[in-house]
């Protein structure tokens, strides 16, 4: 996760589009569409036939959620998440495990620039930044 944080956080677009959920996060995620994160090969099922419990859409809410709260790390972001209206707003079904944001992140990773310019471009074309 240090390192991903380390990437985001001097990109001046990914800060203005932080800037747009200025109140919380919660309304940012009604105006955004993040199903688009299937799309990725990091996040198909494994191979050895694993399912995830979460999809990768409502895990990333949980991470922008964490992200915009200044939480950075596996442990600090799964305390986080395991606050009732925090892990229900983000869509998820139940609070994830240590280990199932660790893999996520480790995932996410890989695609982070991509999945933010992404973002950027749909808050862009709804009017939500300058």
């Amino acid at each position: 996760m240090s390192n991903t944080s380390a990437t985001l956080q001097d990109v001046a677009s990914v800060d203005d589009f932080l800037n747009a959920a200025a109140t919380e996060t919660v309304p940012l995620f009604e105006h955004l569409e993040f199903e688009f994160l299937l799309e990725y090969d990091v996040f198909a099922p494994s191979k050895r036939g694993r399912t995830r419990v979460h999809q990768p859409p409502d895990l990333f809410r949980g991470f922008l959620h964490c992200y915009y709260k200044n939480i950075y790390g596996t442990r600090p972001v799964a305390r986080e998440l395991k606050h009732g209206l925090v892990w229900y707003y983000c869509g998820l079904d139940k609070p994830p495990s240590r280990d199932t944001i660790d893999r996520f992140l480790t995932d996410l990773e890989h695609v982070v620039d991509d999945v933010f310019d992404r973002l950027v471009e749909q808050a862009a074309a709804r009017g939500l930044l300058d």
